[in-house]
């Protein structure tokens, strides 16, 4: 039998620019935010091997969906937005997020929601050559909303 080629076709991929991150209530947008990442999905494994598995081999199962975080960055200038870190770190509150982003090249919006504690902050380096920068983290404290329109 002979390989047959899948169909060519063009990528639909864009950058993230443009994209959005916000918290709060209501939800505002988190100034000068230069990366950001979440991980959704962290999948527990049940072992259920019992002695009669084929081959002598382990058997597992998938147990609950464990939500991960969100990390984002940026240049660090002190405005409301990013002070508001700090005020719900310090509050201990569990507050909204959301996400927009374009997709589909620029033809479609994806939108994530969810909510999150703030569990990670840090400022720095303060160096001559370079923007003062600031990371955080989310720890997320149930599943997410996706949405594609």
């Amino acid at each position: 039998m002979s390989f047959t080629p899948p169909t060519a076709y063009t990528s639909l991929a864009n950058t993230g620019m443009q994209s959005q991150f916000q918290i709060g209530s209501p939800l505002q947008a988190v100034s000068e935010v230069k990366t950001f990442s979440l991980d959704p999905i962290q999948m527990n494994q049940i072992e259920v091997t019992h002695l009669n598995s084929p081959n002598n081999t382990a058997e597992f199962i998938p147990g609950l969906i464990r939500v991960g975080k969100i990390t984002f960055g940026g240049n660090y200038i002190g405005d409301a937005s990013q002070l508001a870190i700090s005020t719900h770190a310090q509050a201990r509150d569990i507050f909204n997020f959301s996400i927009t982003a374009p997709v589909q090249r620029l033809g479609k919006t994806l939108t994530i929601t969810g909510q999150g504690y703030f569990d990670s902050f840090k400022q720095g380096p303060f160096e001559p050559e370079k923007p003062i920068e600031f990371e955080a983290s989310i720890q997320m404290t149930g599943s997410l909303t996706y949405g594609v329109a």
